[in-house]
């Protein structure tokens, strides 16, 4: 490639992989399990919030982060978390008696999110999942082909011959590298936001929910998934977990 077409694949690398992970191959946008409509969230002004916790709750959840819609460790900062937790409240109410950990594993499957143990600590497995490419069909590769197309029509990096459909399709899988930390990533912040949503809602957690709760936060704190931070955000994301953890494990179930 010359220069300038080597710049734009390595651009189209980048956007291809940010974009992959905000909407997971553009299933999760669409999920009636994540994100309700406009019209639902007017008429549904419930916050997770210090006020709206159950009194057991706020006991436990005297920092302020815990209810944060932007504190990324958060249980409610993250993008999966906040989705987890308010698609919780959601289904709650039609399955009073039923495990939080079966809302889990159906919405981790609408994401499409390669599968990966909720109950695995082991630091071998981890890597290997962590190594590991997500796998696309066909009509995936096409359709992100047509995503870069429409992306980057408009894009300041568009200088120079257009890549052809043989070039964006190895960009397309070239992207999906790495990608599974932040499945990873995602599917924990699901978890915690699950368990904390209960703790908040109810006072308790679900036993096999505060299980799978506690595994995933003592994941997050493993020094290979920590190190992937830099040092400063590194320290604060650590100090935040520990407090989960404290905070999950006294809750009762």
């Amino acid at each position: 490639l010359q220069i300038n077409q080597l710049m734009r694949y390595h651009f189209l690398q980048i956007l291809i992989t940010a974009y992959i992970f905000v909407a997971c191959n553009n299933q999760q946008v669409n999920s009636p399990l994540t994100h309700q409509s406009e019209p639902s969230k007017a008429m549904d002004t419930f916050q997770f919030s210090f006020q709206n916790a159950n009194p057991k709750a706020q006991a436990l959840l005297t920092d302020e982060f815990f209810f944060s819609p932007i504190e990324e460790t958060g249980p409610f900062g993250s993008d999966d978390g906040w989705e987890a937790a308010y698609g919780f409240r959601k289904w709650r109410n039609n399955n009073k008696a039923k495990s939080p950990v079966i809302f889990l594993k159906e919405l981790i499957a609408s994401w499409q999110y390669p599968y990966f143990d909720y109950t695995e600590t082991d630091t071998l497995k981890i890597k290997e999942y962590i190594e590991q490419k997500k796998v696309l069909s066909e009509a995936e590769i096409e359709t992100n082909i047509r995503l870069l197309k429409t992306l980057t029509a408009n894009s300041p990096e568009k200088s120079g011959k257009a890549l052809t459909d043989e070039q964006l399709r190895e960009v397309v899988l070239s992207s999906q590298k790495g990608m599974n930390s932040l499945y990873l990533l995602g599917q924990d912040n699901a978890i915690i936001g699950i368990g904390f949503a209960q703790l908040v809602l109810e006072g308790q957690i679900d036993k096999e929910m505060k299980s799978v709760t506690i595994t995933a936060i003592k994941r997050q704190l493993l020094p290979m998934l920590l190190n992937q931070y830099e040092e400063d955000v590194r320290e604060k994301r650590k100090d935040q977990l520990t407090k989960m953890l404290a905070v999950v494990s006294k809750s009762e179930s």
